[in-house]
């Protein structure tokens, strides 16, 4: 049984909109209580009908909290202007478990990060009016793999994800690689010290991990799974935007030059120099967004 206990951190402007803007709870899952930050803008009245709901997964050592904080609180501001509800999961001792590849294998305990994130989709819709058709999630590096794992391997949950400074993992190809169409957009630094663009090992300084397909691997994945047939390319500074054409379902790729390991636009990941460069050029949230806004 699952049982969800919401505690008010922002109270709403209006009266009778007790739940609006912040609010952080727990929800019971595989005998485990599992934390969460949701944001729920006050201005949904607003919005007629059943509204998008955004997962923002943290990447390995962060945290609901932390990652609102890297993403500059952008996501909320989004859900003000745009009539969405965002997710934030906290991954039990901050590192989500995919449920394949070398990491999650190391992980002790294991848990079920999958099953925890389908049961807090479901918990939330059944207190707020989200649109089950419009399910979407991002994620930074490690919160990148388990966007890619809860999408291929429960199939019909999402619509659409994101991955930030993380490629397809090599654990996760083959069930990426078929199924129907899954909208599709990966930003990521050419100069990612940690996540190789032109893929190979994760490496985060002690040893290897994990191996990833090359950024080009992983847009032709996702091309075949959607069907599409061409691409148009821009350029936002020193971004190379590349929107892919005739597909079933939206599909693109930010190529940030010279860009490290964090989210474009944000704050860095790690002190110092460790993570890379941090563009400025975009601001990940917002093009997410309007990716996410065409379904």
């Amino acid at each position: 049984m699952i049982r969800m206990v919401l505690m008010l951190l922002a109270l709403a402007a209006l009266p009778g909109a007790a739940l609006a803007g912040l609010t952080s709870g727990t929800i019971r899952h595989d005998g485990l209580d599992r934390s969460f930050r949701l944001y729920v803008p006050e201005g949904l009245a607003r919005f007629p009908g059943p509204r998008p709901l955004v997962l923002v997964l943290h990447g390995g050592g962060g945290s609901s909290r932390e990652v609102r904080y890297a993403t500059r609180g952008r996501f909320d501001a989004l859900a003000e202007e745009n009539g969405l509800l965002v997710l934030y999961p906290d991954a039990v001792r901050r590192m989500w478990d995919t449920g394949s590849g070398e990491m999650s294998r190391g992980l002790s305990p294991r848990r079920d990060d999958q099953g925890f994130l389908a049961a807090l989709i479901a918990s939330v819709a059944r207190d707020h009016p989200v649109d089950r058709a419009r399910v979407f999630a991002t994620g930074v590096s490690r919160g990148g793999m388990m966007a890619y794992a809860l999408a291929c391997d429960t199939p019909g949950l999402l619509r659409a994800i994101a991955p930030v400074a993380m490629v397809l993992p090599a654990a996760e190809a083959q069930d990426c690689a078929t199924g129907a169409p899954l909208g599709f957009l990966l930003i990521h630094g050419t100069a990612d010290p940690f996540v190789p663009y032109a893929g190979g090992a994760i490496n985060l300084g002690r040893r290897d991990r994990d191996r990833v397909l090359s950024a080009e691997e992983t847009m032709a994945v996702f091309a075949r799974r959607n069907r599409c047939d061409g691409a148009v390319a821009a350029r936002i500074g020193s971004v190379e935007r590349r929107t892919l054409t005739g597909c079933v379902a939206s599909t693109g790729f930010y190529s940030v030059g010279g860009g490290g390991h964090g989210w474009p636009g944000g704050l860095k990941a790690l002190p110092g120099g460790r993570a890379g460069q941090v563009n400025t050029d975009i601001s990940s949230p917002d093009e997410i967004w309007a990716f996410f806004s065409r379904f």
